[in-house]
């Protein structure tokens, strides 16, 4: 059912985008259950999976997270036998991480949950929907890279 917030559409459109992502990731998590992990675990093993990270501070930067609380949650994966350490040979401030064959196996799992709840909650649109609703997110992503003018220039 639509929503009508005449007066603030920006606020109306940040507001369902925010609904729509608590509401996936809600769906991701409950399926990641029988994998145990949680909401905040299953990422950090699927960017390792596919090598879009392999250190703590890389991790941290790809998930969003200070690297304090990425590695308490290293440590909770490392408890499950999902990832090991290894420290950097040519530097010892560098933790290389790794997925364990456990690891490997979980992570694998991941994907498909993810592509399922996407289809469910995208369930009904046409693929030309699909099509403009990824053109429409592009084009915020890409509104959002442009440079923020100076107040001066705002002002003027």
């Amino acid at each position: 059912m639509p929503r009508d917030f005449p007066n603030e559409p920006p606020m109306q459109v940040g507001r369902l985008i925010k609904q729509v992502f608590g509401s996936l990731l809600r769906s991701v998590e409950g399926r990641m259950q029988p994998l145990e992990l949680t909401a905040m675990q299953w990422e950090p093993l699927l960017l390792l999976s596919l090598g879009r990270a392999d250190t703590v501070a890389a991790l941290a930067r790809e998930c969003r997270v200070d690297c304090g609380g990425m590695t308490r949650l290293l440590d909770r994966l490392e408890q499950k036998q999902l990832l090991q350490r290894q420290r950097s040979e040519s530097d010892r401030r560098v933790v290389h991480l790794m997925l364990t064959d456990k690891g490997r196996e979980v992570a694998a799992e991941i994907p498909e949950v993810v592509r399922e709840e996407l289809q469910r909650h995208l369930g009904d649109f046409t693929p030309d929907e699909m099509r403009l609703l990824v053109r429409f997110l592009d084009r915020m992503l890409q509104n959002a890279a442009e440079p923020v003018p100076a107040a001066e220039e705002q002002q003027a």
